[in-house]
This record gives C-alpha cells, structure tokens and sequence, in this order.
C-alpha cells in the first residue's frame, strides 16, 4: 500500500508544473519515505526477531533492557524521527532556531 502511494504520489508530482508549491510536495515526499525507510530497518529486526521466536519456541531472555540489541534499536526509533524531520526540512529548522535554540543559546547565529 505505502509503495503504490509513493508511486501515485511521484506521478503526480512529475506532472505539475515547476514552483515553490511542487518543491514542497517533494520536500514532503521525502520526508514520509525516510520516515518510514529508517521505522523499517530500526523496528525490523524486533519483529523478525519476534515472529521468529514465536514459531520455533526459542527465545533470548535479556534481563537488563539496556542492552538487549532489539530494544535498543527499536527505542532509537524515537530519537531518529524528530531528527529526520529536522534535518529534512529547512523551514522546520529555521522554526526551532527561532522559537528553541535561540532562547535558550547564548550565542547569536552567523549569518
């Protein structure tokens, strides 16, 4: 489902004309299709690793969640979002500059 929306969604875009509104769309396009990539292979190898265990009955007991591979992957999906959506989107940048870092920083941006 997600793939047959990525492929409408970049048909569409091929056809509309050049402008701020299509580096938007594309700029957006982006995003969803990292978010996803990065949910994909940080989440993946926890639900492998679960349905896996459930049909052979084997099953790794961890006793300290900090460090069990599959929780620590799966939890850093967490940090990784807000700062795909950051890195991804120059205007959401300049937003937390203004209204975040520079509030709480001492020092003035160059440029």
């Amino acid at each position: 489902m997600t793939v047959k929306l990525f492929v409408v969604t970049r048909y569409q875009l091929l056809r509309e004309p050049p402008g701020p509104e299509k580096d938007s769309k594309k700029e957006s396009l982006l995003i969803i299709v990292l978010v996803v990539v990065f949910f994909l292979l940080l989440w993946g190898p926890s639900m492998l690793y679960t349905v896996l265990s459930s049909l052979t009955g084997q099953y790794l007991y961890i006793e300290n969640d900090a460090v069990n591979p599959m929780k620590i992957l799966s939890r850093s999906n967490a940090l990784c979002t807000p700062s795909l959506y950051l890195c991804a989107s120059p205007s959401l940048r300049k937003a937390v500059w203004e209204t975040v870092w520079s509030k709480i920083c001492c020092c003035k941006r160059l440029g």
